[in-house]
């Protein structure tokens, strides 16, 4: 997954973007693309400012409840884009979460940073 500043007509080339892995951008998916199926990352979405920004919100929201974790339960809200990785990431996830907590900070200020020099929005490139 990348998410780019602008869309690809304004930016062909990509610039100043960030890439995520799939799996990994599937625990936070559901915050950029609301309750869409889990295949919907699947080609390009432009986000406008607006959206973007109660996305860092969501995003902000989402990192404390996982921070407050020390373990994932099974009713936990912790999604992976497969079954399996979900089951695998829950039972590992002390293992997992300073990564987790340090991706989403990552890209936090990623998206936070581009706001801040008047970037109207955002595509995500999907696999």
């Amino acid at each position: 997954m990348q998410i780019i500043p602008y869309d690809l007509q304004r930016n062909p080339n990509c610039d100043h973007s960030i890439v995520i892995d799939e799996i990994a951008f599937s625990l936070v998916e559901h915050l950029f693309l609301g309750s869409e199926n889990p295949w919907s990352h699947w080609g390009n979405t432009y986000l406008d400012a607006e959206e973007i920004a109660q996305i860092i919100a969501k995003l902000n929201t989402y990192k404390i409840y996982l921070e407050a974790k020390k373990y994932l339960r099974y009713n936990d809200n912790v999604h992976l884009l497969f079954k399996q990785e979900t089951k695998l990431f829950k039972k590992k996830y002390p293992r997992y979460k300073t990564d987790v907590i340090k991706m989403m900070d990552d890209l936090i200020r990623f998206l936070t940073n581009r706001l801040e020099q008047d970037v109207d929005g955002f595509t995500i490139i999907g696999v």
